[in-house]
């Protein structure tokens, strides 16, 4: 779950629906194993051991909320995502081989471009892939200006010149 969070955009439904397959036959188990101890007295005894899956949960959940998958992620491999954006800003790889860019794997690269076909100098856009689903995710690092959004194509600030990038994946 932590990691789908921590893409360019994250996978709403797909944590949420995670989330409640796995978390509601949690959910029931630990509020039955509750029960139990009540009855035969020994939830008073262990009652840190007992509240540690609130914790757990609740751990989860700020970590969510407060984004910090992605930040954490994107931190640790923004130095190497930089330094090959730079590359592609003044020459286009002549390939789509994947490599890996601090902790994302980075697939097919390319100098952004407008709505009206200009392509930006000193930009790149770079697309990631992910072993646990399929998607048209990645990031833009644009010097000056904006991303456009389209139909297709959403974008959210990251930080300084990074963009997250959402494209059309035929979902």
């Amino acid at each position: 779950m932590l990691y789908w969070a921590s893409v360019p955009y994250p996978y709403g439904i797909e944590i949420m629906l995670v989330g409640l397959l796995l978390g509601f036959p949690l959910l029931v188990t630990w509020l039955v194993r509750l029960a139990l101890a009540a009855a035969d007295g020994t939830l008073s005894a262990h009652r840190r051991r007992w509240s540690l899956p609130c914790l757990i949960v609740a751990g989860v959940v700020l970590a969510l909320v407060t984004d910090a998958p992605f930040r954490f992620r994107f931190t640790v491999s923004e130095p190497a995502m930089e330094a090959f954006a730079r590359t592609v800003a003044v020459r286009e790889p002549p390939d789509g081989s994947c490599r890996w860019l601090g902790l994302y794997r980075v697939c097919w690269a390319w100098p952004y471009e407008t709505l009206d076909g200009r392509r930006v100098p000193g930009s790149a856009v770079m697309t990631s892939r992910e072993w646990a689903i399929e998607s048209n995710t990645g990031f833009v690092w644009l010097p000056e200006g904006r991303p456009e959004g389209t139909m297709d194509d959403s974008y959210r600030h990251i930080t300084g010149h990074w963009y997250g990038w959402h494209g059309w994946d035929s979902w």
